[in-house]
């Protein structure tokens, strides 16, 4: 039996082939179901519709799930005291030396790539915990995916280099990716430490020395061994100097301080910044604050300006 499908039809059926998302598939069809004609000439046409119709919208559901796992494995949420991306060329040790400062293993591997998506850690440093991010190594296929968006967002870039007797040409072709996403960055983003790994490896030695020379001025740079755990300590305490921060401690009237869990904020943070960040209430609610800050304040009196260094304690009134 002939189905005599009406002009209206074909209408939305173009804009169908022409549809782009699933929600413009999803509503060209479900127009076409409304003006198509009942009858058993049309009944094969009208399910086939319906069923186009489910498995797109099964799709559409799918989707998000999909969109997850993408963020999971290319976009880390920030943690922690701050972020700290670590970046390289490939076998440079960069998941060694994660490993290393945060005490949780990695896989790592003698041969290239072996790691294939983001994979965040947490390093202890005294009393705060920093998430280190590392990252696929510089020359793989999805590195386009999470660059520049991690780059820009991460409050710390550590860029891992293998002692090898290329070390200049690897920090040059680093430098460029990165200037690419952060222009300005010596000014202004400024937060870049230059790890030179494998320093184990003696026979570069004077590849090390050549580098220090040439760069040594213009950037944080710290040689370590992942392997044998040479100079990790001062390059945690190299990293948190970096980050740029302040810890500060609060304490209730008539009690000790809170040592175990201090707030993070960056240097050059002010009281009322602080005390924003313990309640939102405390902006507008605060009268007076003390102030303890080792060898120089016991409990004075400050103002809601007054910038806080590491490791002051203070005590708010409200």
């Amino acid at each position: 039996m002939p189905a005599n499908l009406p002009p209206d039809y074909f209408e939305e059926e173009k804009k169908l082939r022409q549809a782009k998302t699933i929600d413009e598939k999803i509503s060209a069809i479900e127009k076409m179901l409304a003006v198509i004609p009942h009858h058993k000439g049309t009944d094969k046409l009208i399910g086939s519709l319906r069923a186009k119709v489910a498995k797109l919208k099964e799709e559409k559901e799918r989707r998000p799930q999909a969109q997850k796992k993408a963020d999971t494995l290319y976009n880390v949420k920030k943690e922690g005291a701050g972020q700290v991306l670590c970046i390289g060329f490939p076998n440079s040790g960069k998941s060694s030396l994660v490993s290393v400062l945060s005490g949780e293993p990695l896989e790592v591997g003698d041969y290239l790539y072996t790691t294939r998506a983001l994979q965040q850690r947490m390093m202890c440093y005294e009393d705060i915990l920093i998430q280190l991010v590392d990252t696929p190594a510089i020359g793989e296929e999805n590195v386009h995916v999470w660059f520049g968006n991690m780059v820009r967002k991460a409050d710390l870039i550590l860029i891992v280099l293998g002692l090898s007797d290329v070390l200049d040409v690897e920090y040059e072709l680093v430098m460029e990716d990165v200037k690419k996403h952060l222009a300005g960055i010596e000014e202004e983003h400024g937060a870049i430490v230059v790890v030179i790994n494998k320093l184990d490896l003696t026979g570069y030695a004077k590849h090390l020395e050549e580098f220090e020379g040439r760069f040594g001025k213009s950037v944080q740079l710290m040689p370590v061994s992942a392997l044998n755990n040479v100079n990790i300590l001062q390059l945690k305490e190299l990293i948190f100097s970096a980050l740029n921060v302040v810890r500060v401690y609060s304490k209730m009237p008539g009690k000790k301080p809170d040592f175990e869990t201090p707030f993070v904020l960056k240097k050059g943070s002010t009281l009322i910044e602080c005390a924003g960040k313990i309640h939102k209430d405390f902006t507008e609610k605060l009268k007076y604050a003390k102030l303890w800050r080792k060898g120089k304040y016991d409990g004075m009196m400050v103002s809601r300006d007054f910038v806080l260094e590491d490791k002051d304690v203070i005590e708010l009134h409200i």
